[in-house]
């Protein structure tokens, strides 16, 4: 049970943490050198996509340290995968394509088989 709620809030954390880092950084990196000096320029997206990345590094030690890696890297890659691929489209407006679709639908499939027992 405590795996589950790991692996779902991994998975949730990785995704959300990618998707607002990518929203913090329009203008370009959060950290510059202008002028020869170093310039952050820190919002509350960048900020908390790195809290959650962060969040995310500690619950993926855990899942690997509870689990074989043959199944929870390619399990929590995939689902980390199918929810930036639905994120890009929903929040940043990005295409999709045919053989996109086609390589989610695959992915899910992937992790049905990896699954079975």
């Amino acid at each position: 049970m405590l795996s589950s709620i790991a692996l779902v809030s991994y998975v949730l954390s990785t995704a959300l943490g990618l998707v607002f880092v990518k929203l913090g950084t329009g203008d370009g990196l959060p950290i510059r050198f202008v002028e020869g000096k170093l310039s952050f320029n820190f919002n509350f997206y960048v900020i908390a996509g790195v809290l959650l990345y962060g969040t995310s590094f500690l619950l993926y030690v855990y899942l690997i340290s509870k689990n074989d890696l043959g199944y929870i890297i390619p399990l929590t890659t995939a689902l980390v995968y199918v929810l930036i691929f639905i994120a890009s489209y929903f929040i940043f407006h990005e295409v999709f394509t045919g053989l996109k679709i086609v390589g989610v639908f695959l992915i899910l499939v992937g992790i049905i088989l990896l699954n079975q027992k």
